[in-house]
C-alpha cells in the first residue's frame, strides 16, 4: 500500500510503468511474461535506489511487491523476511519465512535468517534448532554459528555457546569484532576474565572505533581488578 510517506523513487518507477501502457491493442506487442519481467526490474531498481538513499520504507515496500508476485519462491520470501526483520516486524517475518524454513531441503540462508528472527522473538529453542539445521546444510555458515552461540548463552549453556562462537570465528569473513565481543562476554560469564580481556583487546585493535568493545573492555577489566 502506497502512502503519502512513501519514497518518490517508487512513485517514479510506477509512473514509468504506467507510461508503457496503451489502449491500442496492436501496439501492445509485449507478452505478459515480458511485462512481469519489466515490472520486477523496475521494482528492484526502485529498491536499490531507495536503499542507497537511506529510504528503508520504500525498500521494504518494493520487497513486499516482489514477494507478492512470487510468494511461492523462497528467494523472494527470504529477501522480504530480512527486510521485515530489519524494520522490526519480527512476527510478520516469521510468518512469511517459516514454511520455507521448515522444508528439509530449504534454500541456503533461509534457516539462518529464521534463526535470527527467532532470536529477536526470544524463541531460543527455535533459534538453536534453525541454526543447527543451517550448519548441517552449510558447515561454514559463520552467522549460523553466531546465532547458535547466542541462543545457547541465553539458555545458560555457556560451554556449548563458547564452542559455537569459536567455530563461527574460525569461519568468519570480514570484520569479526561482533562475534569476538560475544565470545568475550561468554568467557566473562564463565569466569574466564583474563581470556575475555584478551579477546576484547584483539577486537579493539581491529575496530578501534567500536564503542561497545571499549565499554565492555572497561567493565570486564573492572571485574578483573575486583
Amino acid at each position: 500500500m502506497i502512502t503519502k510517506h512513501s519514497s518518490p523513487l517508487l512513485f517514479i518507477a510506477i509512473i514509468a510503468l504506467a507510461g508503457c501502457q496503451t489502449t491500442n491493442r496492436a501496439a501492445d506487442s509485449y507478452t505478459s511474461s515480458s511485462h512481469e519481467q519489466r515490472l520486477d526490474a523496475a521494482i528492484e531498481k526502485a529498491a536499490i535506489q531507495a536503499s542507497r538513499s537511506g529510504s528503508s520504507s520504500a525498500r521494504l515496500l518494493a520487497l513486499e511487491k516482489q514477494y507478492k508476485r512470487n510468494s511461492d519462491k523462497p528467494a523472494y520470501a527470504l529477501a522480504y523476511a530480512q527486510g521485515l526483520r530489519q524494520a522490526g516486524y519480527l512476527n510478520r517475518a516469521a510468518i512469511i519465512l517459516k514454511p520455507f524454513a521448515n522444508e528439509e531441503e530449504a534454500l541456503i540462508g533461509v534457516k539462518t535468517e529464521m534463526s535470527m528472527i527467532a532470536l529477536g522473538l526470544g524463541n531460543y529453542d527455535g533459534a538453536e534448532r534453525y541454526s543447527q539445521e543451517a550448519i548441517l546444510q552449510d558447515p561454514g555458515d559463520h552467522y549460523a554459528y553466531q546465532n547458535l552461540g547466542i541462543a545457547l548463552d541465553a539458555k545458560e549453556m555457556h560451554p556449548e555457546a563458547e564452542r559455537a562462537f569459536r567455530k563461527g570465528l574460525e569461519y568468519w569473513e570480514g570484520d569479526p569484532t561482533t562475534i569476538m565481543n560475544n565470545l568475550a562476554l561468554n568467557l566473562a560469564t564463565q569466569g574466564y576474565i583474563d581470556d575475555a580481556v584478551g579477546v576484547l583487546e584483539k577486537a579493539k585493535k581491529i575496530s578501534p572505533d567500536r564503542i561497545e568493545i571499549e565499554r565492555n573492555l572497561r567493565i570486564i577489566r573492572t571485574l578483573n581488578e575486583r
